[in-house]
């Protein structure tokens, strides 16, 4: 009856009344623990919290003398109470006692009961479980990974059904690196919770992360045919499909998120995930149309990752060899300052600051080389601990991967090679890790084109495997593979590593179409030569070079 009242004082917003009625029922019998407890709540809910603190700890004061199991019971919910208004306070120290505390009480109540019904030893081994994984989460954040694997492991111990800790479990696994624990973990949630999206998605990320695509595509197939609207596990399957060189099936994955809500195609998730597809598919223009309508609303969660996407595309729009002199000299001016405006609406310091000295690089000018330089040299030295760094598990030197290649790309647009050189044996030596895969890869093509111009095929042919193991889909690494045939005069090899890169492109970067007709018509493919001359001339009448080099001369060899 108590309760009713109160809950219609609250519900009416109410709260000084039942504020008053509640401390005149706990001045009529203070025995009462959970008059105390609903009191508390209300405090705790107004804000009040020293209030709040005050009446939980007259609640254990008025319960010492009771040690029955529904005393102790009391005991375990005040300490949890008081744990969650600590936490509303700040004051995390106190939290984790009272937590402490609570689990002495709980682990009390279970020696109590152990001659109870099973299902009153399930219920109190669950309250057990959940005391255990809070401690745990606490530990987490505070980066006191030991503690809180303690933590969840007793947890698990109590109710080894408890997929809470199960799923924190795995993420703590996860980011450490110890990726057979995690993939332990999220197996044994997916046998409790076989529908648990968030297991099925650390799962698959973990095949990702292990270079094993296949199982990674089969996991990622399995949530998004269930969920097609997760836009999360889409964006990564994009990913995904990419490295594993089958970004074809993307188009029917977004037919299947069109389909599920009438309203998906406005969602700003699946135009990030569009645009990456495009992007990644050498489709520049309507890559930045997707992230354009992706990036609104300006709070949203996918805006700033589309604002990235968009000021990359601005700085290497058909996503070149940053680092080599463009057949034709292109004005870039309007799209630097393009990307410059756009570098004011990124929040993330570190990627910003990053982007900042690439638009110098992008710039081409010599002065701007030398304030990129200065620029990572200042984020390296500004991140030493280096957190979003390759480091290797053995204790070797952590690396910064993303500023070790922009200096080395800075210095060989500067003529330094010996210099851009030694920054880039440093990456290959570091362990690859997926969250920097890009950046790897650039330095791999990068120190691989060094070693091509040095007559080092050997070693230039085992980064760009390493590439082409990273990302199936790496044109730019099959187009490298066709250069090293090309200067060894083995032009049916040649024309089919660049073969697999005219694909890749789309059949629309004309350098790459240059050179596959050129090596078709070395090759003694005549027939393949002029159909890639006519699809790069259609593009680019004017190309130059193609029309006189290998068009003529092919259609010349082609008459009796």
């Amino acid at each position: 009856y108590q309760r009713r009242v109160h809950g219609a004082l609250v519900t009416t917003h109410d709260y000084e009344k039942a504020i008053v009625y509640y401390r005149n029922a706990v001045a009529a019998d203070p025995t009462k623990t959970f008059l105390r407890h609903d009191l508390a709540n209300l405090y705790w809910r107004l804000g009040s919290f020293d209030k709040a603190e005050q009446t939980l700890k007259e609640a254990l004061n008025q319960k010492k003398q009771v040690e029955d199991i529904s005393g102790t019971m009391h005991k375990v919910k005040t300490m949890l109470l008081l744990a969650k208004v600590h936490k509303s306070a700040n004051e995390v120290k106190g939290a984790i006692d009272d937590l402490i505390q609570a689990r002495v009480f709980q682990n009390t109540v279970l020696n109590k009961i152990r001659g109870e019904q099973p299902d009153i030893i399930y219920q109190q081994r669950n309250v057990a479980a959940n005391i255990c994984f809070e401690l745990g989460e606490y530990y987490c954040d505070q980066r006191s990974d030991d503690k809180a694997m303690t933590f969840y492991n007793e947890a698990l111990k109590q109710d080894e059904t408890h997929d809470k800790s199960m799923l924190a479990l795995a993420k703590l696994y996860l980011r450490k690196g110890e990726y057979e624990g995690c993939e332990h973990q999220c197996n044994a949630l997916l046998r409790v919770d076989p529908s648990n999206e968030e297991a099925t998605m650390m799962l698959a990320d973990l095949m990702f992360r292990k270079n094993k695509f296949e199982d990674a595509i089969y996991h990622f197939q399995q949530l998004l045919e269930k969920k097609p609207s997760n836009y999360e596990a889409l964006v990564q399957f994009v990913q995904l499909l990419r490295r594993a060189g089958r970004l074809y099936e993307c188009p029917k994955y977004f037919k299947l998120a069109e389909k599920a809500h009438t309203r998906a195609r406005l969602d700003p998730g699946l135009h990030f995930a569009k645009g990456l597809y495009n992007r990644f598919s050498n489709n520049p223009r309507e890559a930045l149309r997707e992230f354009i309508l992706g990036r609104h609303p300006k709070d949203g969660a996918w805006s700033e990752k589309c604002i990235i996407n968009m000021i990359e595309i601005y700085l290497n729009p058909e996503n070149e060899n940053i680092w080599e002199e463009p057949d034709d000299k292109i004005d870039v001016t309007e799209n630097v300052k393009t990307a410059e405006k756009l570098l004011k609406e990124v929040s993330d310091r570190n990627k910003k600051a990053l982007l900042e000295a690439y638009s110098l690089i992008a710039s081409k000018r010599k002065e701007n080389m030398e304030k990129a330089l200065t620029k990572f040299y200042e984020i390296m030295t500004n991140d030493r601990s280096a957190p979003s760094s390759a480091a290797s598990p053995n204790g070797a030197e952590k690396v910064n991967v993303p500023c070790l290649v922009g200096m080395a790309t800075a210095l060989q647009m500067m003529k330094q090679t010996p210099k851009a050189r030694n920054h880039l044996k440093r990456v290959a030596k570091a362990p690859y890790n997926q969250e920097e895969a890009d950046d790897f890869e650039r330095g791999w093509l990068l120190l691989a084109d060094i070693y091509i111009s040095g007559g080092k095929f050997d070693l230039a042919q085992e980064l760009l495997k390493k590439a082409l193991q990273a990302n199936k889909s790496c044109g730019r690494a099959w187009e490298f593979m066709g250069l090293i045939y090309e200067k060894e005069q083995s032009y049916r090899d040649a024309a089919d590593c660049y073969e697999n890169a005219w694909r890749l492109v789309n059949e629309v970067d004309p350098g790459i179409g240059y050179k596959l007709a050129f090596n078709y018509l070395k090759a003694k493919r005549l027939v393949n030569a002029i159909d890639v001359c006519q699809k790069v001339l259609t593009q680019h009448p004017n190309y130059p070079k193609i029309k006189k080099d290998v068009l003529e001369k092919a259609r010349s060899l082609l008459r009796p």
